[in-house]
C-alpha cells in the first residue's frame, strides 16, 4: 500500500478500481487540488460492504466503479474484509460522508467552491436549506430533491449553477445509474455519491453519535434505528462477500510470489 493509494490489478478485479486509504481531510483536499488544477468531470465514488457487495451483482454499479477516477473507504467493514484478504490496512483510513459533510462544505466555502446536492425529498431539502443558510452563510450552494421525472432538466439546473462540486443522494443503485448516464452531460468538477446523507444533518434519519462512528458501529445504530430496512443489508449480504476476499488473497499471494 502507498500512501495515497491500494491498487493494483487484483484489487481492481476485487473492487473496480483503486482505493484511497486517506483520511478525510486530505482526501477532500486532494479533490479539490485537482479541481483547481482544471481537472473537470472527475468521477468520486466509496466503498462499504454494501457497495461491494452490488458491484458483484449489478452490472450498473459495477459499470460506475470501473469509470470512478477516485475512491474512499466508506465503513470499517471493508477495512476488515480487505484485511482478511491479507492487506496490511494498518495505516489505512476510512470515512463516511454521514460523519463529514460539514467538513466538505467548510473546505468548500475557504476554497470558494459552488456545490449542489441532487437528492432526497421535498422536506430534507427544504431544512437542508435553512440549515447550510445558517451554518454557511458564505457558501455558493444550490438544491434540487431527487422526486423529479425531467432528468434533462435537473441537467439543465445544475449546469445553469456550474458547481464545484455536485452531491448525488439518491441510494444505491439509483443514484449510480443516474452519474453513470448523466456524466458526460454535467458541467460540473467533481461528481460525489451521497446516498442518505442529507436525511441525516436534517433530522430525518437517526444519525449514529460520533464516538459510535469512531468505534465503526455507525452500521449498528443504523440498525437498531431501522433493523426493518436494514437487517438484511448488514447482517445477511455480507456472508457473500467472503468468496471474493478469498479470491482476492489467492490472487494477491499468486503476483507475490
Amino acid at each position: 500500500m502507498t500512501e495515497n493509494r491500494l491498487g493494483g490489478e487484483a484489487i481492481r478485479e476485487f473492487a473496480g478500481c483503486d482505493l484511497s486509504p486517506l483520511r478525510s481531510t486530505a482526501y477532500f483536499e486532494r479533490i479539490v487540488d485537482r479541481l483547481e488544477a482544471g481537472e473537470r468531470s472527475l468521477l468520486i465514488g466509496h466503498h462499504n460492504l454494501h457497495s461491494l457487495y452490488l458491484f458483484h451483482h449489478c452490472s450498473e454499479v459495477a459499470d460506475f466503479y470501473r469509470r470512478c477516477d477516485d475512491c474512499y473507504i466508506d465503513g470499517v467493514g471493508m477495512l476488515c474484509l480487505l484485511r482478511a484478504a491479507g492487506l496490511d490496512t494498518r495505516s489505512a483510513h476510512r470515512f463516511t460522508l454521514m460523519d463529514c459533510l460539514p467538513e466538505l462544505l467548510d473546505l468548500a466555502r475557504d476554497r470558494r467552491l459552488r456545490v449542489f446536492y441532487f437528492g432526497g425529498s421535498r422536506e430534507a431539502i427544504r431544512r437542508a436549506e435553512s440549515w447550510v443558510a445558517k451554518q454557511w452563510p458564505d457558501l455558493e450552494m444550490a438544491f434540487q430533491h431527487g422526486f423529479v421525472e425531467d432528468s434533462a432538466g435537473v441537467v439543465d439546473c445544475i449546469n445553469g449553477f456550474d458547481p464545484d462540486l455536485l452531491l448525488v443522494g439518491m441510494g444505491m443503485p439509483i443514484q449510480e445509474r443516474w452519474m453513470l448516464a448523466n456524466l458526460e452531460l454535467l458541467s460540473a468538477g467533481a461528481v460525489l455519491q451521497a446516498g442518505g446523507t442529507l436525511d441525516y444533518y436534517t433530522g430525518l434519519q437517526a444519525r449514529p453519535p460520533v464516538n459510535w462512528s469512531r468505534l465503526g458501529l455507525a452500521w449498528l445504530y443504523r440498525l437498531i434505528h431501522n433493523p426493518k430496512r436494514l437487517a438484511h443489508r448488514y447482517l445477511v449480504t455480507p456472508w457473500s462477500l467472503l468468496p471474493h476476499a478469498l479470491r482476492l488473497r489467492r490472487s494477491l499471494r499468486s503476483r507475490r510470489r
